[in-house]
């Protein structure tokens, strides 16, 4: 009983330098029209998602680590009558979503995102679910919604590695 509770401990312990051991390496998405530090191969998957009478292609860029950490950017582009539509409700509505039910928003603050001269409402949040913790950058820019997310523990999500990660992303039209 003692050495599973040491490992279970010395493994808790450990996560939050899963997370500190990567390497991070520039990934640019031409599609996606952003930079950002990913710590490991990128896999990108994309999926239709239902969105009343619309169907939009969501993608998803993400790198899965040890420990249930995963780092992730993903956009998908409103329809244009959602687009019109005032940010802050729709980034409200997007943490919400993120959220869940069971889920509980320790943090949340409005920021804005400068590219060239114009600026973009966005969010930052800190959550917590059931399943761990989700610390996520999300963006409006025109009809585009980006999230920038770490998920996992809570010394992963608000780790060094996880400010690197989001403060790396760019948008590059």
């Amino acid at each position: 009983m003692r050495a599973r509770t040491f490992a279970l401990v010395a493994l808790l312990a450990a996560s939050p330098l899963i997370a500190h051991a990567q390497d991070f390496k520039q990934y640019a998405s031409a599609d996606g029209k952003y930079k950002v530090l990913f710590p490991g191969a990128v896999k990108t998957e994309t999926t239709d998602v239902q969105a009343g009478k619309d169907t939009l292609k969501l993608t998803i860029d993400s790198v899965e680590l040890k420990g249930d950490t995963t780092f992730v950017v993903s956009y998908i582009d409103a329809s244009d009558e959602v687009a019109k539509k005032p940010a802050g409700p729709r980034l409200e509505k997007v943490r919400d979503g993120n959220k869940g039910e069971k889920g509980t928003v320790l943090d949340d603050k409005e920021i804005t995102i400068t590219v060239g001269d114009e600026k973009f409402s966005g969010r930052d949040v800190l959550i917590e679910t059931p399943t761990g913790f989700v610390r996520n950058r999300m963006v409006i820019v025109g009809k585009r919604l980006y999230q920038v997310v770490v998920q996992g523990s809570k010394e992963v999500v608000t780790s060094s590695s996880a400010d690197k990660f989001i403060t790396s992303f760019e948008i590059t039209k």
